[in-house]
């Protein structure tokens, strides 16, 4: 390799180990050390790279300081939740999973009851029921994840409505028929 291409290959290879951590970067130290090592005869021997710590400036050191406190933060985090959440039984997830469907095909069933006998191609009842019907034909766990979000969104409604009732928010009609 003549002079010119190796120091290139040999600072392209610099500014790989430098965007590594780990083990990459422990191999691709190794390979820089064994070309620093290897001078030919006509060759004179490069000087080992100085390591990438060195190379950054305060800006980059902060930066490499900040990262190693979050992924330690991380970690932490990990095994305290891995500590205080308990492992879910299998036979749990499966009877969620059951529940789930189980409630989506209610819920497109309830839909189907409420689509008038004659209803047109712009009914409000018969849009819902063909909208749950396709998604059910195409993506099952799609409909599963849709009513689950929707079932959610009624219950927040309904608890809403009942404080509201509770607190005595709701218009009442007034005795003179005026609003």
């Amino acid at each position: 390799m003549s002079l010119p291409v190796r120091e290139a290959f040999i600072a392209a290879l610099t500014r790989r180990a430098e965007r590594h951590q780990g083990a990459a970067r422990e191999v691709l130290e190794a390979k820089l050390a064994a070309l620093a090592g290897k001078g030919t005869a006509g060759e004179p021997s490069l000087p080992a790279p100085a390591s990438p710590q060195a190379a950054r400036g305060a800006l980059g050191q902060l930066a490499d300081g900040l990262a190693a406190r979050h992924v330690d933060s991380e970690q932490l985090t990990d095994e305290v939740g891995a500590a205080a959440a308990p492992r879910e039984l299998a036979t749990l997830r499966q009877f969620r999973a059951t529940w789930s469907r189980l409630s989506a095909e209610q819920r497109v069933r309830q839909t189907m009851a409420q689509v008038p006998a004659q209803a047109g191609p712009l009914n409000s009842h018969h849009l819902v029921h063909r909208a749950l019907a396709t998604m059910q034909e195409v993506s099952p766990a799609y409909l599963q994840r849709f009513v689950t979000h929707v079932e959610a969104l009624l219950w927040i409604e309904r608890q809403q409505a009942s404080v509201s009732l509770a607190a005595g928010r709701l218009d009442k009609p007034r005795k003179g028929g005026k609003r």
